[in-house]
């Protein structure tokens, strides 16, 4: 796996390399916007779209970030948002059309609508897109390793985690998790909190990628998908499946874990979530969603912490990675390219605006913003604090090198049969046993990989 990794950061070395002769008659970091004396371009009379998904808060952030640029350029930007499920129907509905924005937010799913994508590597190329810093190795999280092509500037990076709020872990007697908590560690916890409360401890949940994290702690070497995203990449070992399905299964049925029917109604929209209101103790999300689900929660004088997501064995693998959070994707089809590259160039790269951003998305792949926002006492505040230290600690972990940059094309049917046809059909009593299931699963993922 390693090997993997190590020519993906040598496809991202090769590009920064081979910016070197396009850069003959510009100086290195011409484009850079914090630069003193920076010129922005004009492009008044010019519209540029835009397209994302998000809470409330990252609306309310990016819209005042577009206006900024609006400002300093004279363009105007035609913008729409959506919560996450309805995003995905509005973008396909677009593609099918022909009729995308010229920059739109992309997830690690972006193979799956590759084709809609200009690849950024002749920006990078020529500077219109900084990358004088950014390392090498935030480049490789956006990479297409089959090809070396650019799908698009990482907004930052992140990495799924669990949010706990301590004081109904003290109100039902147990320990804070540990880095290296456990599934048994999990499952006293969410007992006892339930027990103690009456409601439901952990609300939503990310099954499939808790069941992928699994089959990586289950055995060294293990991942459910191989890093180039060519194939699976385990031995079609289904015990790890059959022991999360069962854990999960079991801690519902026995109202420690929120029915379908409450995760359905609280759906994408983080700052819903009953932890926030103080009525669940756990939730799994993405450590970029921390910082808008704890504004709501502070509405009610609740303080959230983050954990990591729990082992199989305390001292095996971590089954945690970090990874690109959304990025900015060009349309294939944009008319003015060039000033969709410079208002990537500015999303990414420009410390104010993302003094406004706050890593909102991610923790910044920009050294220089990074920088200047850990040295703001305003803007690294209790909140983002924990954020950083979450990213660190994960990305500490021997194993966090263990991730592909683009989820396979096959995964988006895959997960969707893991959640909807497994996981639930266990709690409907559809199979026999948890074992069953996994078996079934498994036959029908490969099934599905079959086809794509």
């Amino acid at each position: 796996m390693r090997k993997h990794l190590i020519a993906l950061l040598l496809v991202a070395a090769m590009l920064c390399a081979m910016a070197m002769p396009a850069l003959a008659e510009k100086a290195e970091g011409w484009n850079n916007v914090n630069a003193e004396g920076y010129e922005y371009p004009d492009y008044s009379g010019k519209t540029l779209s835009f397209m994302w998904w998000g809470s409330d808060t990252r609306a309310r952030m990016t819209e005042e970030v577009i206006h900024l640029w609006e400002e300093k350029t004279g363009a105007t930007v035609e913008f729409e948002w959506y919560d996450g499920g309805t995003y995905w129907t509005q973008f396909q509905a677009k593609m099918a059309a022909n009729d995308l924005p010229d920059v739109f937010q992309m997830g690690n799913n972006w193979l799956t609508y590759y084709d809609t994508i200009e690849p950024l590597n002749a920006y990078i190329e020529d500077g219109t897109i900084d990358t004088t810093a950014i390392s090498p190795a935030m480049l490789a999280t956006t990479i297409n390793q089959a090809n070396g092509d650019v799908t698009g500037m990482s907004n930052g990076t992140n990495a799924r985690c669990f949010a706990y709020n301590p004081a109904l872990f003290d109100e039902a007697g147990v320990a804070y998790p540990t880095e290296n908590w456990t599934w048994d560690d999990f499952a006293a916890a969410g007992r006892a909190i339930t027990e103690a409360t009456g409601n439901p401890a952990i609300t939503t949940l990310e099954y499939n990628s808790l069941a992928f994290s699994t089959v990586t702690q289950w055995k060294e070497g293990y991942n459910f998908y191989a890093m180039d995203g060519s194939d699976f990449a385990f031995e079609g070992d289904t015990e790890p499946l059959a022991f999360i399905f069962d854990l999960l299964t079991t801690l519902q049925k026995e109202g420690v874990i929120a029915d379908y029917g409450i995760q359905n109604e609280i759906g994408t929209n983080i700052e819903a979530d009953w932890i926030a209101f103080g009525d669940a103790a756990m939730i799994m999300l993405s450590s970029n969603q921390f910082q808008a689900l704890s504004n709501v929660a502070a509405e009610s004088g609740i303080t959230l912490e983050l954990a990591t997501i729990p082992r199989v064995y305390a001292d095996g693998q971590s089954g945690m990675v970090v990874r690109s959070s959304q990025e900015m994707s060009m349309w294939k089809g944009s008319e003015d390219k060039e000033m969709a590259a410079n208002f990537l160039n500015f999303f990414v790269n420009s410390i104010e605006a993302n003094e406004i951003l706050n890593c909102e998305r991610g923790v910044s792949i920009n050294s220089d913003v990074l920088a200047d926002l850990k040295a703001n006492a305003e803007l690294t505040n209790e909140v983002t604090a924990k954020v950083y230290t979450i990213i660190d600690l994960i990305g500490s972990f021997p194993d966090a090198a263990n991730s592909s940059p683009a989820e396979p094309a096959a995964n988006e049917e895959i997960s969707d049969v893991l959640k909807k046809t497994y996981f639930q059909g266990l709690a409907e009593g559809k199979f026999a046993s948890a074992q069953e299931a996994a078996d079934q699963f498994w036959a029908e993922a490969q099934e599905i990989w079959a086809k794509y």
